[in-house]
């Protein structure tokens, strides 16, 4: 099976004749391996030498080196027979607009790739996002990095090399990853009581595999929100006496439904949840993100449906006034279940994944330190509704349902969520 030359011409949008892409990577000795894996999809080369209005993050010979061959993109670089999974390995490399690299910033800015739902194995889909798979681009002190699944990084090592007028290259150091369906990434991370809750409560929809063998309705464009093992601890009590009901509502409410919201676009605004009830998100001048009582301490870990953002203490349904917010009281103070108490062992155990080997030993610094959002007073409180660099992106590319959505939630617009 090969993907259509076609789709990926339509993807791109407006063509015209822009340059040699196969010339350029000829002339670049540390991306031979590229280039003879761009060679073999048959027209690549050509339909991306046409495009207008994209950007091509070229990993070097070092990057495809040094990708583990036990994992998808190491598989697809090894052995060079699964052309669909080489195809999708560069997709999730070619994002829709232009992103030189002076307006990049450190607050991220989350951009769709050319990678969608039309790659699939006979083994595994690899992504399941509308318009694209997103990754992120953010300025790390004087480097340009990429953010990409399993908590990888990519430095920029050579910056807006140009294809013509409507291509721009950077070479990065580290191949991107595939997001990771959501389950499997709260087993690596260590979020095992989300994992077990997810298990146990037997939602009616699968919330990131896909396949004959998964129970319930796959779902796509989702924003949840995973509290730390802590915090499901720390209501221990409410939970070991919660009916499936009960859970069933209780985990509804951390997931918004038919969008992709990252951090930057978040403003004071009120969306609502699978639930039902509206979750409140405050935005604080410090750059700090809030869900209702909860604080974002980990946020945007790009999934293969959706975005995670990590909360600190477990949401209750309700309806929540942002004037109640206590920002400075510590997290025991701010529970949603004020008269619970924790528990050393919770009432659900089994996860998924168990026994997988891969787990993230140690979360990259500038994941932990990367701004959730500006904070600039003119940015601090909404984004603009504009998509971001509006200028260089041009009429080629839309960013399709998804990106749209989030501009219009970052002005209120909560309706257009459901």
């Amino acid at each position: 099976m090969r993907p259509s030359i076609c789709s990926l011409a339509f993807l791109i949008g407006t063509c015209s004749a822009q340059g040699d892409l196969a010339a350029l990577l000829s002339s670049q000795a540390d991306l031979s391996t590229l280039l003879e894996l761009v060679g073999l999809v048959d027209g690549l080369a050509a339909t991306l030498s046409a495009a207008s209005n994209i950007t091509i993050f070229a990993p070097t010979n070092d990057a495809f080196a040094k990708v583990p061959r036990d994992e998808p993109e190491g598989a697809a670089v090894e052995y060079r027979n699964e052309t669909v999974a080489v195809a999708a390995l560069l997709a999730n490399h070619v994002f829709k607009g232009v992103y030189p690299s002076d307006v990049i910033t450190d607050v991220p800015t989350f951009a769709q790739t050319l990678l969608n739902s039309s790659y699939v194995t006979a083994t595994q889909p690899f992504s399941n996002i509308t318009g694209g798979a997103y990754n992120g681009l953010v300025k790390n002190e004087n480097d340009v990095c990429v953010l990409s699944g399993e908590e990888t990084i990519s430095t920029v090592t050579q910056a807006d090399i140009k294809l013509g007028e409507g291509i721009t290259i950077h070479k990065v150091d580290t191949v991107f990853s595939f997001g990771a369906p959501l389950q499997l990434f709260t087993y690596r991370a260590g979020y095992r009581a989300m994992n077990a809750a997810l298990e146990a409560a037997n939602l009616g929809f699968d919330v990131g595999l896909s396949g004959p063998d998964q129970k319930g309705l796959n779902i796509s464009d989702f924003t949840i929100f995973i509290p730390t093992d802590a915090a499901f601890e720390s209501i221990g009590s409410v939970l070991e006496s919660a009916d499936l009901a009960t859970l069933q509502e209780v985990l509804k409410f951390h997931i918004i439904p038919n969008s992709v919201i990252f951090s930057p676009s978040l403003g004071n605004v009120t969306v609502p949840s699978v639930q039902g009830t509206n979750l409140t998100f405050t935005v604080l001048p410090d750059g700090s993100a809030w869900v209702n009582n909860a604080k974002i301490t980990f946020p945007n870990t790009i999934l293969f449906n959706c975005v995670a953002h990590v909360i600190d203490t477990v949401l209750a349904p309700g309806e929540f006034n942002r004037s109640s917010l206590k920002p400075s009281a510590a997290v025991g103070e701010r529970l949603s279940f004020p008269s619970a108490s924790s528990v050393a062992v919770l009432p659900f155990t089994s996860v998924a994944f168990e026994g997988d080997t891969m787990t993230y030993a140690s979360t990259p610094r500038l994941l932990q330190t990367v701004a959730a959002v500006a904070t600039s007073p003119s940015s601090a409180s909404a984004a603009s509704s504009s998509p971001p660099l509006a200028p260089y992106t041009g009429s080629a590319v839309s960013l399709a349902t998804s990106g749209m959505v989030v501009m219009a939630l970052a002005i209120g617009v909560a309706a257009l969520l459901m």
